[in-house]
């Protein structure tokens, strides 16, 4: 009686009337107070609909599952009077009850059931909101609860918690008259305990299958766990999704999306989510090399962009090193299968017997040593999306007949299985001619005719010149390298053809920054550092020659006419001055006596 007589002083406006107790309560009962909380409430307001507590339920599937099972494992071991079993979410909706009949009949007058959120805020004081917002475990006797339709009630919560400590739900064992609740507390504890250790071992088994799947299928679309917290990020999207955040912060009530489940063993592992927004722009050029500051490669890159909005193969071909592969992502990006899976495979990195089981994959138990489960080939794992296929030159004939059986067929047999049908776009690539192959009967020319179709010839590095300079900018943001002698770097690098294209002029940055990070070099140190990644005996010959147009092949006639009428033109405009015009040619006056001595130009 002492305490209803507190508790009326209490909402009565004698706010000192709770400093005699528990302060946990008596901090409850001021937040509610200054809520404007009604303590005489029948009705909360936050009460979810129908639908919105199907879909709850459903998410939560696993985790009611789990409670009913262990409370049945536990019941033994309560000794209650008119029990209520409560679970709520993390943010305190109801998702499930069950219990003595007449203490839900009673539970159901101030609506006390599933759908409604059971938080301090929106019914007042209790052991649920308490716990949710401490983590630990609580009770609340009947004259501790703030609402007046509560303090029938003794209730005790604990949290069930995560691997890393958050709240996944609440359950509560509620008792109606009577405050046998509070001797169930360490009981109720083992259980949360139980509860949430067997959700953690589920939780960490699903990731390590969610983890095989994307191994398995390399995907290009946002995968989130049943939590839905992101655990694969497309490469094009890398800058807008953080890995192990919530999809839903990314979606509000203007985004357009899709979520499809993921199965493993008939069990759902988690989520592939399809974000349609505005801020996509869908019609933007996506290129994640360097971007270019040559004419001639901008224009190349517009023909590639057109050719990707085609569902034509592509054959790339060119000299090592110029990028295919980057260019395969960019046709692939741009495609209209740009949200499927891109799957890559270097042909000549493998035997021609594993190339076998790698492109059309094997049944279970194909051969001794393969996986019990067998394994999608990447034929079938591009299934959706794109097959690139790197020095596509080195395959056998045998594997070139399989592989032109497919893309006429549309459909692959596993070894040791059966056909399965399947739909991708073809990206070929080659660093030989497939033209001459095709001529000395070293490859197939039906498959020829079925992949040459849309054939792509990459410019070599010494053709846009001006994208050396890109590239170093690039690699010292990458590097977080504040570089004062950019300007002399790209003067020097510019004397050279690099053979080895953006690969080789990578690796020269990659031996410049580990020698010359923190000083500067001269010029003898940097000629030395790209000298030791070259293949060619004398570093000299790779000068600006190559950039006029002499590279390791002989110069056409026409292209000597050029050269040297080139020479004779900047000669006479420094007025015969050798230094000035070695230098606006970017070569060494060395160099420059040679060609002059070469065409018969006067000194």
């Amino acid at each position: 009686m002492q305490n209803q007589q507190l508790w009326e002083n209490f909402i009565a406006g004698n706010k000192l009337a709770a400093d005699t107790l528990d302060t946990k309560i008596a901090d409850s009962w001021k937040s509610c107070l200054r809520a404007k909380i009604d303590p005489y409430l029948i009705k909360p307001q936050k009460i979810l609909s129908a639908a919105e507590l199907f879909n709850k339920q459903q998410q939560y599937s696993k985790l009611i599952e789990v409670v009913r099972e262990q409370i049945k494992m536990f019941e033994t071991n309560f000794i209650l009077e008119k029990p209520v079993f409560i679970l709520t979410d993390e943010t305190g909706n109801i998702l499930w009850r069950d219990g003595n009949l007449q203490a839900q009949e009673n539970a159901n007058e101030f609506y006390f059931r599933e759908g409604t959120m059971w938080t301090e805020l929106n019914v007042g004081t209790n052991a649920i909101g308490i716990a949710i917002r401490t983590k630990q475990d609580e009770h609340v006797t009947s004259e501790e609860h703030y609402a007046f339709a509560s303090r029938q009630w003794s209730c005790s919560a604990s949290p069930i918690l995560d691997e890393e400590g958050d709240v996944l739900g609440v359950l509560d064992i509620s008792t109606l008259h009577n405050d046998s609740a509070k001797d169930a507390l360490f009981w109720l504890t083992m259980l949360t305990q139980r509860i949430s250790n067997t959700l953690i071992r589920e939780e960490l088994e699903r990731r390590k299958e969610l983890l095989q799947y994307c191994i398995l299928h390399q995907p290009n679309e946002l995968l989130c766990d049943t939590h839905f917290k992101l655990v694969s990020i497309p490469e094009k999207d890398s800058e807008r999704y953080e890995l192990g955040s919530d999809i839903h912060n990314y979606i509000d009530a203007k985004t357009i999306y899709k979520s499809e489940k993921i199965y493993f063993k008939n069990k759902l592992i988690g989520y592939k989510m399809h974000i349609f927004t505005k801020s996509s722009q869908p019609n933007k050029f996506y290129y994640p090399g360097v971007p270019t500051t040559n004419k001639a490669y901008s224009q190349f890159l517009k023909r590639v962009l057109k050719l990707a909005s085609s569902n034509l193969p592509i054959h790339l071909f060119g000299e090592s090193g110029t990028g295919k592969e980057v260019l395969a992502r960019t046709i692939h990006y741009n495609s209209a299968v740009g949200g499927g899976p891109l799957v890559a495979l270097n042909c000549g990195a493998l035997n021609q017997d594993l190339l076998e089981s790698e492109l059309f994959g094997y049944a279970p138990g194909a051969f001794t040593g393969s996986n019990v489960k067998g394994q999608k080939g990447k034929i079938e794992q591009a299934d959706g999306g794109t097959l690139f296929l790197d020095e596509i030159e080195s395959m056998s004939m045998r594997m070139q007949t399989a592989l032109l059986r497919v893309i006429e067929e549309k459909s692959i047999m596993p070894i040791n299985g059966g056909p399965r049908k399947v739909s991708f776009r073809l990206i070929t690539a080659s660093n030989l001619d497939l033209r001459t192959l095709v001529q000395q009967k070293k490859f197939r020319e039906d498959l020829f005719y079925r992949i040459y179709v849309c054939p792509v010839q990459i410019p070599p590095l010494r053709e846009r010149m001006e994208d050396i300079r890109q590239l170093i900018v690039a690699f010292c943001k990458k590097k977080k390298w504040h570089m004062s002698w950019q300007d002399k770097l790209y003067s020097i690098s510019c004397t050279y053809s690099w053979d080895g294209n953006v690969r080789e002029f990578n690796n020269f940055l990659e031996r410049l920054y580990l020698f010359y990070e923190l000083q500067q070099p001269t010029d003898t140190q940097i000629r030395q550092l790209i000298e030791e990644g070259t293949l060619a005996p004398e570093v000299q010959k790779k000068t600006a020659d190559s950039f006029l147009g002499s590279t390791k092949h002989k110069l056409p006639s026409k292209s000597k006419a050029k050269e040297a009428e080139k020479l004779q033109e900047v000669l006479e405009q420094n007025h015969y001055h050798i230094s000035k015009t070695a230098d606006e040619l970017c070569i060494s006056r060395t160099t420059l006596y040679r060609k002059m001595k070469k065409y018969g130009l006067k000194y």
